[in-house]
């Protein structure tokens, strides 16, 4: 790179004085003439300021979020060459943890244009962890033209030696000695009257005899750069071999350098001030009182200017109260935390207050400040999030109607089933009492005595409980026996023997049962009494389906209501097997698919503090997600056990596992792998939320494929004796 290119010391002094400093907000420069963006670890974009979409040819930043910048503006080298990504020296920044200063690449505008750039790189690092990196870069096209221009002014003042005086800049004629045999107006202006018969190397500033045999010896131009009476010129020197003699033509490059010292000196002082960032900015000493602050700070904090703040005792006036209203003791502040610990600080869950006392919600990073390798103070960036909360309420109370969604769609499913069993059978059972009415008149008017009636009543109550108990027959077994049913139906001349035959299987009745009836009945009247006793068996049946329907339905609206707490104080002491039986009796339409829940329950455990549902709701993302991981097929394993102080609770499902590339955002807010509509990415951030915000326990994973534990501790009370539920039939 070439001297003119170096970046100036006080870019570095900037960048240092700047260090710690919010990485988004200390680079937005939202009104600074140079494009500035960032990038994550894998080359995207994270933020981009006006000025970079302006010199890219981008409307909106949109464009450039989240898109692979080398690829989109950085591919190719100046000599047309591609430019591997590995190779790039943007990227070196994060690669080598290394600063990077460039300005003889390339960029690309969005309409394929390229242009001249000149770009620093530097690495983000966030409470100590890489980031990724932010690329300060300008358009250097005019500068280069400049430079260009320069060499071939020199050039072809090098071709017109022989008109000297048509040269505007300094023109002399110098043997090989060096002594001076012509100087034209210019020259003279520059270094003085009576230059003829001088010595050049007497004349010119820092030219020796070690240079001026370079000089004698080159055959192409020797150019040379010197300040002379506070002025700065390009000296060009060529020899000309005819005529052994050397001519120097000079050009005033004074202009170009004072124009790119103030450029510099004016991007430090942007750098510093941040006049037009939305982010409020300010500085405070070791003492804690305010040394600067923005206009956005300021504006934030209600003040008309910032001469209200300087000297001011920052926690005092805008920091000196917890979100809960409790006073916020300052030796306590995480703000001054970046001096006392020498180490930055980012917090999103603290109010500050505006000059009227109103508080607002804030997000601020803190960092030390040192200058000359002493510590000073620190540099506080900060925002209103109040936006942002209300939206993140917004999304959670959505996550919680998606769950609500889940819960209603479960429920439904599950009535569904034994409220039309019981309707179906319900109908039914009204018919078969008619036709149950018929057969008892049909078999009074055979004549049966007491004696037969009650010997049938017998045989009734009799099949009645076989049929309540599993007979445990194959379905071979049960068709032989209604084959044998058949048989002895047809050879007594029983009507329609086929339907009845199944009737009396299904309730364990077998062909000498059918005999002792015989012998015991009238023979007139046996067929009417086996017709009778089809009704009476196919009614209890039937009315038997209503009452399992209506019991089953029962249990779904006592689990609904237990799985809600809607008959619990908002906090409770609760048992998790509780819960999670709840849970999975109304996930229990999704587990029909062909997933197994397997138990391994600690029933010795205490019970668990919880408030209101907020467990279950833990207890659904949880098995909801390996739901869905298995999709139709596989194993979830719920298993609980005790460690120490805590209760541990695990959600095992076999399925492929979270991908290594992003299991350390999993709990992130937002952050979801699920296609656009079907999730919020809110559902682990409430379950971490709730089990160490509002239980005091904690949350985390591991995850291979084949085997991904979701495991959450809560803390023990031994004061609460856990009650045992009844062991529930496992789904399936």
């Amino acid at each position: 790179m070439s001297d003119n290119a170096a970046s100036p010391s006080g870019r570095s002094a900037t960048a240092d004085s700047l260090a710690g400093s919010d990485e988004l907000v200390r680079l937005l420069l939202d009104s600074t003439g140079e494009g500035i963006y960032g990038v994550d670890l894998e080359g995207k974009c994270t933020f981009a300021n006006p000025a970079c979409l302006r010199l890219l040819g981008f409307e909106k930043d949109t464009d450039l979020l989240g898109r692979n910048m080398h690829e989109l503006v950085h591919h190719t080298r100046p000599n047309g060459e591609p430019y591997p990504e590995k190779e790039c020296r943007i990227y070196k920044a994060f690669r080598e943890h290394a600063g990077t200063h460039v300005d003889d690449e390339v960029m690309f505008r969005k309409d394929g244009s390229s242009f001249s750039a000149e770009y620093w790189s530097h690495p983000v690092e966030r409470e100590g962890e890489l980031l990724g990196c932010v690329v300060t870069f300008m358009d250097i096209s005019e500068r280069r033209r400049s430079e260009q221009l320069l060499a071939e002014q020199a050039a072809t003042i090098a071709e017109v030696a022989r008109f000297p005086e048509m040269n505007p800049g300094p023109v002399v004629r110098l043997d090989l000695d060096g002594n001076v045999l012509m100087a034209n107006a210019a020259a003279e202006e520059v270094f003085g009257a009576d230059l003829v018969g001088t010595c050049w190397l007497d004349i010119c500033p820092d030219i020796d005899g070690d240079v001026w045999n370079e000089i004698v010896d080159s055959t192409g131009p020797c150019v040379l750069e010197r300040r002379i009476q506070d002025r700065d010129y390009v000296l060009t020197h060529r020899r000309d071999f005819e005529g052994d003699l050397v001519f120097v033509f000079g050009a005033d490059i004074t202009e170009q350098r004072e124009a790119q010292r103030a450029l510099r000196q004016a991007d430090e002082l942007v750098r510093l001030l941040l006049n037009s960032t939305g982010e409020g900015i300010y500085g405070v000493d070791l003492e804690g009182n305010c040394t600067f602050a923005n206009p956005a700070c300021a504006r934030l904090l209600g003040y008309e200017s910032v001469d209200e703040l300087l000297g001011k005792h920052m926690h005092d006036l805008v920091h000196h109260t917890r979100p809960n209203g409790e006073p916020y003791p300052v030796e306590e502040c995480r703000i001054y935390q970046a001096f006392r610990e020498h180490k930055g600080t980012h917090v999103d869950d603290e109010v500050m207050f505006c000059s009227d006392g109103k508080p607002f919600p804030a997000e601020y990073w803190s960092y030390p400040v040192e200058r000359d390798g002493e510590l000073v103070g620190c540099v506080v960036t900060f925002v209103d999030i109040s936006d942002r909360r209300r939206v993140e309420e917004e999304l959670r109370q959505r996550e919680k109607m998606a769950a609500l969604g889940k819960l209603s769609a479960g429920l439904a499913h599950e009535l569904n089933n034994p409220a039309a069993a019981a309707g179906r059978a319900a109908g039914q059972l009204v018919e078969m009492l008619d036709e149950l009415l018929s057969a008892t008149v049909r078999l009074a008017r055979t004549g049966l005595g007491s004696d037969g009636w009650a010997q049938l009543s017998d045989r009734y109550t009799e099949f009645g409980r076989r049929s309540d108990q599993a007979l445990g027959l194959s379905a071979l077994e049960a068709s032989d026996r209604e084959d044998e049913l058949l048989s002895w139906l047809e050879g007594h001349g029983v009507e329609e023997p086929w339907e009845i035959a199944s009737t009396l299987a299904s309730a364990g009745v077998r062909d000498e049962d059918l005999e002792e009836i015989a012998g015991a009945l009238p023979a007139d009247g046996l067929a009417e009494a086996i017709d009778w006793l089809d009704k009476a068996l196919d009614a209890r049946e039937l009315a038997g389906t209503v009452v399992r329907s209506s019991r089953t339905m029962s249990e779904l609206v006592s689990a609904v209501k237990s799985y809600t707490h809607m008959d619990r104080a908002p906090v409770d002491y609760v048992d998790v097997h509780a819960g999670l039986e709840d849970t999975i009796r109304i996930l229990g339409h999704k587990l029909k698919k062909g997933i197994e829940v397997v138990r391994r329950y600690d029933r010795d455990l205490p019970r668990a503090r919880s408030g209101g549902s907020d467990l279950n709701q833990v207890w659904t993302n949880l098995i909801d997600n390996a739901i869905g991981a298995l999709g139709d097929r596989g194993t979830i394993t719920i298993q609980t056990r005790r460690d120490g102080d805590h209760i541990v609770v695990e959600v095992i499902d076999d399925g492929p596992g979270i991908p290594q590339e992003i299991q350390n955002r999993i709990f992130e807010p937002f952050f979801t792998t699920k296609e656009v509509g079907q999730g919020t990415g809110l559902g682990l951030d409430i379950v971490r939320r709730i089990v160490g915000g509002r239980c005091g326990g904690s949350v985390d994973f591991s995850s291979r494929p084949g085997e991904t534990v979701f495991r959450v501790r809560l803390p023990v009370d031994e004061a609460a004796t856990c009650e045992q539920p009844a062991d529930a039939e496992p789904t399936a």
